[in-house]
């Protein structure tokens, strides 16, 4: 009866033992909650509540709008899982409510996901392996974490499950039918399941010219489709194809990168994971002092040598499928978790909050471990069924101490997430008026349950500002100062380590809120008071004993350094000496030696070999070339206009700090033919250009 039922799909006794184990887990998990909290919701990750905002604001009608009233963004990564938490809104779980409908739907999934693991454990072995799949996946601790994290990992890991399910029922046959639209689910439901719909894609178009039957590629339209429709919808919404998250979190999206460099880190990670959390052989890592990020944790997620049972599932099959020259349900799972992990391992924080990213991953390999586990039994006959009874044993009572360990660490991430952002929340909704606007970096809570305009400073549900954000804290300060006065942040309430805005001196703190023992926010959250008195300070020349010598000349064209759509509009671009090199990207506050009370804020560049712009200057006259910069900077370079020099800068530097304008450049009249010319500067090893700002005058 167990077969017939496990291989038919039927639930059985078993199938409801799971549901059983999933409630209890959920039970379980929601305790720790309550005891770390005080009796108090919560979740462990600011992240789910921008889910949250979204489909608030989708439940009242402005789709993709996290702020009323302001253009369309994409922050919320799953468009699929969007879509299934604005119904909770309609039914009535407002407020913090709502995590217990995320909660729900979290279960949901698990229970979903056993049922399908088990079923491919069946269809792939026996009744054994699909009971022995289904109950180490029940026990894995931090896929647990995951399902229960209001996030959409239940979500992902069921599609990869699902569609995995019917790539197995419908192979032997050759008749896709369902197998296409559970892949399209896989790129509604996270970017990186484009990636493993390629994989099937791929797979599909290999059936095809083995056997030249072209007419069956039709399969490959409904992930196609999808992925362009979404792809249209947000380029259509936003001016982007892709969500924010790629340019806030992508590692080729950083200013100055070097591709070969950041593959290279790609593959470490890549590398890291398998030998860190599948096989539990990397040393400790404590550096990050962060609980959901330490190394240390991953010694948990699985138990000694579960790796190599995994190989012997997996390798036996792909080397079957290769000798028949069939891409079947092992090459697929062997690409998806090979493949899957390396996409994952192209963000700036791949391990981040237990390796989130890789866990819908993790029942694939459960799924094959457990199937070479089996194997082995069957193999060894009467001491392999001993084998057998004592593996499942071992690595369940090594599942139970991973499942508590992550049950406590739940516990302990929900009382960070109440601790800090709640209460921050709570402080801006109480102290703040109600015209308020806030800059936030932690873009979920602090929207949610706060009703005041929100700036989300790394740009995930703000347009415009992912970009800014990768540069760096200049170019943040420009962005905002640039927005009209109505619409600049009134407050910031930030993490002050993730930003250099202290030199800047335009935030007053009002209030801190610090967690003494964090296990997975910054230690410190400070609410300010922002002071835009000197914004726009910057944007003209302000030295007196310069602007006496210059007499009666004009600003014909100006480069804001720093401020990426005045760079843009003169195609700057600066220049490291090594490839993948970092630049500083500053702003400060500064008076001018002998001006005291001449104070002025900017936002600049500290440039380690040189820039590139164009200019438009009147032809046929000469101009001057001006710069601000700080007096206290050992700076030696020289500057080029249509690659003939026209200026050179040596300042010995100093112990002071103010701002001086000087001119830099001398440019014949005959240089400007055309009026528009390109501009070089070019630094000397070992020295740097530190520009805040340009002015050409004629």
């Amino acid at each position: 009866m167990d077969k017939d039922a496990g291989s038919r799909g039927y639930i059985d006794r078993f199938d409801l033992a799971c549901w059983v184990g999933a409630v209890f887990f959920l039970v379980l998990f929601c305790g720790s909650m309550l005891h770390h909290t005080r009796g108090q919701l919560s979740l462990p990750l600011d992240d789910s509540f921008i889910y949250f905002q979204y489909a608030r604001q989708l439940a009242e009608g402005h789709f993709l709008r996290y702020n009323s009233g302001d253009p369309p963004t994409t922050g919320a990564t799953s468009l699929l899982y969007l879509l299934l938490l604005a119904p909770g809104h309609w039914l009535g779980f407002h407020g913090m409510y709502l995590a217990v409908y995320a909660l729900l739907l979290g279960l949901g999934c698990l229970g979903a996901s056993l049922w399908l693991v088990r079923r491919v454990g069946v269809s792939l072995g026996d009744e054994e392996s699909g009971k022995g799949a289904a109950l180490l996946l029940l026990l894995c601790g931090p896929l647990l974490w995951g399902f229960f994290s209001g996030m959409e990992i239940g979500l992902f890991t069921g599609a990869v499950l699902l569609t995995l399910y019917l790539f197995i029922r419908e192979e032997p046959t050759g008749r896709f039918r369902l197998t296409p639209w559970a892949a399209a689910l896989l790129v509604l439901a996270r970017p990186e399941g484009a990636g493993l719909a390629a994989c099937l894609v791929g797979l599909w178009g290999l059936r095809a010219l083995k056997y030249r039957q072209w007419k069956c590629l039709w399969v490959c339209a409904p992930p196609l489709l999808v992925f362009l429709a979404q792809g249209l919808l947000y380029l259509g919404l936003t001016g982007s194809f892709s969500s924010a998250g790629m340019e806030a979190k992508w590692r080729f999206s950083a200013p100055h990168t070097s591709a070969p460099e950041e593959f290279r880190r790609t593959l470490q990670a890549w590398t890291g994971f398998f030998k860190g959390v599948l096989a539990g052989s990397l040393g400790p890592q404590t550096s990050a002092r962060l609980l959901a990020y330490d190394g240390n944790a991953r010694q948990i997620f699985f138990g000694p040598f579960f790796l190599l049972f995994y190989l012997a599932g997996v390798l036996p099959r792909l080397a079957g499928e290769w000798c028949q020259r069939v891409a079947g349900p092992a090459t697929l799972a062997f690409l998806w978790l090979f493949g899957g992990v390396l996409i994952t391992c192209t963000l700036t924080e791949p391990d981040a909050h237990f390796y989130r990213y890789q866990q819908p991953l993790l029942p694939l390999f459960i799924l094959f471990a457990v199937l070479g586990a089996r194997q082995i039994g069957l193999r060894l006959g009467e001491w392999g069924e001993r084998l057998w009874w004592g593996w499942r044993v071992f690595y369940g009572i090594w599942g139970v101490a991973s499942a508590g360990f992550f049950a406590v660490a739940y516990g302990e991430n929900c009382a960070d997430i109440r601790h800090q952002q709640v209460a921050m929340a709570q402080v801006i909704e109480r102290e703040l008026p109600p015209g308020a606007s806030v800059a936030i970096n932690d873009a979920g809570i602090q929207k949610y349950l706060v009703n005041r305009y929100t700036v989300d400073l790394i740009g995930l549900t703000s347009p415009g500002l992912a970009r800014a954000w990768r540069h760096g804290s200049g170019s943040l300060y420009e962005h905002l100062e640039g927005m009209a006065p109505p619409q600049r942040p009134s407050h910031f309430a930030i993490f002050p380590n993730w930003f250099s805005f202290e030199e800047a001196r335009f935030l007053q703190p009002v209030y801190y809120n610090r967690v003494y023992e964090p296990s997975i926010v910054d230690a410190e959250a400070v609410l300010y008071r922002a002071d835009w008195t000197l914004a726009g300070s910057g944007d003209s020349l302000r030295s007196p004993r310069l602007l006496q010598a210059l007499g009666d000349r004009q600003v014909v064209d100006q480069i804001d350094v720093a401020d990426l759509e005045s760079e843009d509009r003169h195609g700057y671009r600066s220049e490291t000496w090594e490839v993948g090199q970092g630049e500083a990207n500053l702003v400060l506050f500064a008076t001018y030696e002998g001006e005291s009370n001449l104070a002025v804020i900017d936002g600049g560049r500290t440039v380690t070999r040189g820039e590139r712009m164009r200019v438009r200057l009147r032809p046929g006259e000469p101009a001057l070339m001006v710069m601000r910069t700080l007096a206290g900077s050992r700076q030696r370079f020289g500057v080029l206009c249509e690659g003939r020099q026209v200026g050179r800068v040596e300042t010995v530097g100093g112990a002071g700090r103010n701002w001086t304008e000087l001119v830099v450049a001398q440019i014949p009249g005959e240089s400007l033919g055309t009026g528009e010319v390109e501009i070089e500067t070019r630094a000397e090893r070992g020295s740097a250009v530190v520009p805040f700002h340009y002015w050409f005058l004629q």
